[in-house]
């Protein structure tokens, strides 16, 4: 099976959370249906991260080939405890593919630089042009192998 990966990143705060849970469900489920995505990567940092991987769970009722996965910079502790928790939300937990020695304070940029060279897509809720979610979108457009959808107001 070919997989096709569309990630989420966007801000820790939301505006318009209900008419974004729709517009954004809408979105998951065409790339479903019109692209063959069956893989969803997803954070674990904010607000956008969590309504994202509820998104994605509801479009697993209709659609249960697809997968949703929390892709990190590191292991957490809290991931170590409440594995059980964790895995009842998420598919997989994954450890990016970023080297060790990385500073802490650029874990988490490098860890998004990775989900957008893997996948097709991201799904982007992103509104000023600083802090990381602005930093990976504006990485994102560098790169020519993935279409960018922003929810947010900001056009980097």
């Amino acid at each position: 099976m070919n997989i096709k990966i569309c990630f989420f990143a966007g801000h820790k705060d939301l505006l318009k959370k209900d008419s974004l849970y729709h517009d954004v469900y809408n979105k998951c489920e065409e790339l479903v249906k019109k692209e063959g995505v069956n893989c969803f990567w997803v954070g674990n940092y904010g607000n956008f991260d969590h309504l994202a991987a509820h998104i994605v769970n509801d479009l697993k009722i209709k659609y249960p080939h697809i997968k949703l996965e929390l892709i990190l910079p590191y292991v957490t502790q809290s991931i170590s405890e409440y594995r059980e928790i964790y895995y009842k939300k998420y598919d997989n937990i994954l450890i990016a593919d970023i080297p060790y020695t990385t500073p802490a304070r650029f874990r988490i940029l490098k860890c998004n630089q990775y989900m957008v060279n893997c996948s097709q897509f991201i799904i982007a809720y992103v509104n000023n042009s600083f802090g990381g979610a602005a930093k990976t979108l504006e990485y994102a457009r560098r790169k020519k192998h993935i279409e960018i959808f922003n929810f947010g107001m900001l056009n980097i």
